[in-house]
């Protein structure tokens, strides 16, 4: 009977071990690939020293057909367009045209495997539409069919972080255990493995008590929102799936009433938490509209995308955050950067253009024909949304434009109906990036470039610091 129950005994802790052993083995690397209809993951493999996906996994979710083997030459039609590969070749055929994929093509149990690098030349020539791949944490987003939210934080007896996405989501929903304490949990992570959510702020902080911070990640093939506080917390998510809610865990109701009855707290009593201040950054063009051309094969929306992420750093330096309205090549409409600027809050919107003709750097204020105050509701008529903080926008753009002649550039302040100025409702401005020298004809000189942005940001944290000592 002993050996029985010490036999019994070693197979449960043989058991709980494997099991163990399972929970905590690392996930499979993947790749995930987001379009308008659908999401689907497929496996990343290490082969000769790089990482290889199935060529068929990738492209028969968006419409190629099986393909067809002859010889040692592998062929697919996608959208009228065929596309060969041919085993132990380092260079496939699109439409009759050779592209390097940076590795041989292998082929493993009848799957064509090619590295996981040659992705994006390969949906770029093959797909009709723009396509943008996160590299790092192996996220592939064809189309526009990012997921965006926005993170609101009110403070109070029972603190609440409103996430608020552009459209549905279903997170799951993982927490790190404190002590070994399941009810109390440090961290609350909301994994998104199908949903494409961006960000392109990684960090918000939101004090020391029950919500502490918002930290956005994305990693093979997942991206990730972290909530960390000292208290358990409540996740409510709304019908329609585009809001989640986090706050504390309700206290459980006493059963024996209070003699005493407490007084309500006043409504000045306790600390307000005031909504971060940010600059929105917005790289005008992307996607279809490439703006003017600048000769070759540079286009005005690289130049001004690479412009913003240099404010970006520059103005985060200063201690002033700031995000993209747009991080990679994707169409936005005028109207939905107003849009997404006004919904998020943005202390100061700046919108970047470059090209001819001029010279040197202009620097444009909003100019209202009427300045009525602006009606209520989500869409705001052009002509009023910037009546409140047209003064602030013209203090802006002539702080600025001094800061550039400080560093030598010649630079001129102006006040112009350029969209989408009018529609944004906090202080906005344009920056538009000519060529120093009339003769050049592009405005892409990196020094340029990293002076113009220096300069800005110089001039908005002047104007920030004077915003900030206001009553």
């Amino acid at each position: 009977m002993r050996w029985n129950r010490l036999a019994l005994g070693l197979v449960v802790i043989v058991a709980f071990v494997c099991a163990l052993a399972v929970s905590s083995a690392p996930r499979e690397a993947q790749l995930t690939v987001y379009t308008a209809q659908a999401s689907y993951s497929l496996p990343v493999l290490d082969r000769e020293g790089r990482s290889y996906i199935p060529i068929v996994d990738l492209l028969t979710p968006l419409g190629a057909t099986s393909p067809h083997l002859k010889g040692k030459e592998w062929r697919v039609m996608m959208h009228k367009t065929e596309l060969k590969l041919t085993q132990s070749n380092q260079k496939a055929v699109i439409g009759g045209h050779p592209l390097d994929l940076g590795g041989r093509v292998l082929v493993e149990d009848g799957r064509v495997l090619v590295p996981l690098d040659a992705a994006l030349p390969l949906l770029g020539q093959l797909l009709n539409t723009t396509v943008d791949f996160h590299r790092s944490s192996r996220r592939i987003f064809v189309g526009n069919t990012f997921t965006r939210y926005v993170a609101q934080f009110n403070d109070g007896d029972r603190p609440a972080l409103i996430l608020s996405f552009n459209q549905p989501v279903k997170p799951d929903i993982n927490r790190e255990e404190n002590d070994g304490l399941l009810i109390h949990s440090d961290k609350t992570t909301l994994s998104f493995h199908k949903d494409p959510v961006v960000s392109d702020l990684i960090t918000q902080q939101f004090g020391d008590g029950a919500i502490q911070s918002l930290v956005f990640s994305e990693e093979n093939g997942t991206a990730s929102l972290t909530v960390t506080g000292n208290k358990s917390l409540e996740i409510i998510r709304s019908d329609d799936g585009n809001t989640i809610t986090l706050q504390p865990v309700a206290p459980v109701a006493s059963a024996t009433p209070q003699t005493e009855p407490q007084a309500a707290p006043s409504a000045d009593e306790g600390p307000r938490h005031t909504p971060e201040f940010f600059v929105m950054i917005d790289p005008s063009h992307g996607g279809n509209d490439k703006g003017a051309s600048l000769g070759g094969k540079l286009m005005e929306k690289d130049i001004t995308l690479r412009l913003a992420r240099e404010l970006r750093k520059e103005l985060e330096e200063r201690g002033i955050a700031a995000r993209l309205l747009r991080d990679s090549d994707i169409d936005v409409g005028v109207e939905r950067r107003a849009e997404i600027t006004n919904e998020q809050h943005a202390g100061i919107y700046v919108a970047i253009h470059a090209g001819p003709p001029g010279k040197g750097v202009r620097v444009y204020a909003p100019l209202l024909v009427d300045s009525k105050q602006p009606l209520a509701g989500r869409f705001l008529p052009w002509e009023s949304a910037q009546s409140g903080a047209l003064n602030q926008s013209q203090t802006i753009a002539q702080a600025i434009t001094t800061e550039l002649r400080k560093k030598g550039l010649t630079a001129v302040s102006l006040q112009m109906a350029v969209r989408p100025l009018n529609n944004i409702v906090a202080p906005a401005i344009a920056v538009e990036l000519t060529p120093e020298d009339e003769a050049a004809p592009l405005p892409e000189s990196q020094k340029q470039q990293n002076t113009v942005a220096a300069a800005v940001a110089q001039g908005i944290a002047q104007v920030r610091s004077q915003m900030a000592g206001q009553p």
